[in-house]
């Protein structure tokens, strides 16, 4: 592809590249997505910004490495390739639909930098990120050719907690003998072959490996990264934003919920669900000013909401019991039937088109935790909340449903059904994982956070949690009253 007359693209592409926290894998020598570095830099005068982008680029990640036109040239190649791979990844998630695609790249532009590296937690410094990732590259490789898999690294993302490497197979047949072959190559690079994550990708022939790294070397994502987020709530086309937490790169995860419509959260205990569950509803408290919205919340176990009581934005008092809790349910069915009476004097069918004939009503997001509780102790309870799953959306009325024993008593086939966005914390069995995500993987999950995320017609993510801690939130609590 040439690109004199097309800097947009090439730009495009390079600030795809250049937002990822390491330095691009080398781009292969054979035609197709290559591109020669001095076809980027022509007359016009604000090309030369590419020069001082790259330069600091280098400076800042390989300031050892003396510099060079060639090594500017390579650097310029390097990134272009690997920009290009992560638009058409872009494009694909779009499903080839233009508007999707530009709406992929309008949201990542709006998102934050990215958390901040610090020392690993033992009190050594972390590994450099590009030297970590080759030397793992490399012994990865190294274990393959042991195997009979002739393989290549097309690139990698080290993030908070793992390293994911994007791999070539020349041999398509070979993924079976990759995965079967994991917990020899995890054995080889150290760590346990059940943590390694295998699944492919939507190339032919290529897949992606998720290397996790030693606990004392993760990353804290924290509070003030989840704040750094939020801030960006307001820009983004989303009616409920949501962030549960940062992808494998650390960057944020957003999601509009109002779209899922109803989300199933599920995890064991130390998986970090409840932490989960508060970051979902803080993301929804800190965009109420522009957005406003209720929360009702029902917590049998008395423990998990306890510092939400002060909220301005509740729907009515936190249901500590299941018989309050099956209270407020009838409270929200009803309000559901009323507002549908109220659409039909209006003429409108759904809340966005009767607000704008004046009708006050607010979104209203329904929080569980937890949803084993309710269910197993009062049997109407599960009839109350499909009714609410499958009528309530055009009543702007959203479910968040969490348990810590996903199974098919807790999670039935009418709820599962009607909520389509799952996310699925660290649990015990691949038979807990397929409740959650209809798949195994969460079994595999590192726990203290780590999750995967599915959307309604979206492929599943993976992500890392926030740390919040219940005095973080009443201190963003109380700057809302």
């Amino acid at each position: 592809m040439g690109c004199e007359a097309n800097y947009e693209i090439a730009r495009l592409a390079l600030g795809q590249s250049l937002a990822l926290s390491e330095l691009p894998p080398p781009a292969p020598d054979g035609k197709g997505l290559s591109l020669k570095g001095l076809q980027l830099f022509g007359s016009e005068s604000d090309a030369n910004y590419l020069w001082i982008a790259l330069l600091g680029e280098q400076l800042r990640m390989d300031s050892q490495q003396a510099f060079s036109l060639d090594g500017l040239q390579k650097l310029v190649r390097d990134h272009w390739h690997r920009g290009v791979y992560l638009l058409m990844e872009d494009w694909q998630k779009s499903g080839e639909d233009f508007a999707r695609f530009l709406d992929i790249l309008a949201r990542k532009a709006a998102l934050p930098e990215t958390i901040q590296r610090e020392p690993s937690l033992g009190g050594a410094p972390a590994l450099p990120i590009a030297a970590a990732s080759k030397e793992d590259g490399d012994r990865i490789l190294k274990q393959l050719r042991a195997i009979g898999i002739a393989a290549e690294i097309r690139d990698s993302v080290v993030g908070p907690r793992l390293t994911r490497f994007k791999m070539y197979l020349s041999n398509a047949g070979d993924f079976p003998l990759f995965r079967n072959k994991l917990e020899q190559l995890g054995f080889a690079l150290g760590i346990g072959g059940s943590e390694l994550l295998l699944y492919e990708a939507d190339e032919p022939q290529t897949c992606f490996l998720e290397q996790p790294r030693k606990k004392e070397a993760w990353q804290t994502v924290g509070v003030d990264c989840f704040d750094s987020a939020a801030r960006n709530f307001c820009g983004l086309n989303m009616v409920l934003p949501v962030s549960p937490g940062v992808d494998v790169a650390g960057r944020p995860v957003v999601f509009d919920l109002a779209d899922a419509p109803h989300l199933l959260v599920g995890g064991t205990t130390g998986s970090g669900k409840s932490v989960c569950i508060n970051a979902l509803l803080l993301s929804l408290v800190m965009a109420a000013q522009s957005r406003p919205i209720r929360l009702a919340l029902i917590d049998p176990k008395q423990v998990e909401f306890s510092m939400w009581r002060d909220c301005p934005c509740l729907y009515a008092d936190i249901a500590a019991s299941v018989s309050s809790g099956i209270s407020l349910l009838d409270d929200l069915v009803l309000e559901m039937e009323n507002r549908y009476t109220r659409f039909a004097e209006l003429g409108v069918k759904n809340l966005v088109e009767a607000r704008e004939r004046g009708f006050d009503g607010e979104r209203i997001v329904v929080a569980v935790d937890e949803l084993a509780d309710l269910v197993m102790q009062d049997k109407t309870a599960e009839k109350k909340l499909v009714q609410l799953a499958q009528k309530s959306r055009a009543a702007g009325i959203h479910l968040i449903l969490a348990t810590q024993r996903p199974d098919a008593a807790t999670f039935t086939g009418l709820l599962r059904s009607n909520c389509p966005a799952r996310i699925a914390l660290k649990v015990q069995k691949s038979s807990e994982s397929g409740i959650i995500l209809d798949e195994p993987g969460a079994e595999l999950l590192l726990g203290a956070g780590d999750m995967l995320i599915k959307g309604a017609g979206m492929p599943i993510q993976r992500a890392h949690g926030y740390l919040i801690h219940p005095d973080e939130i009443t201190a963003r609590i109380r700057q809302l009253n």
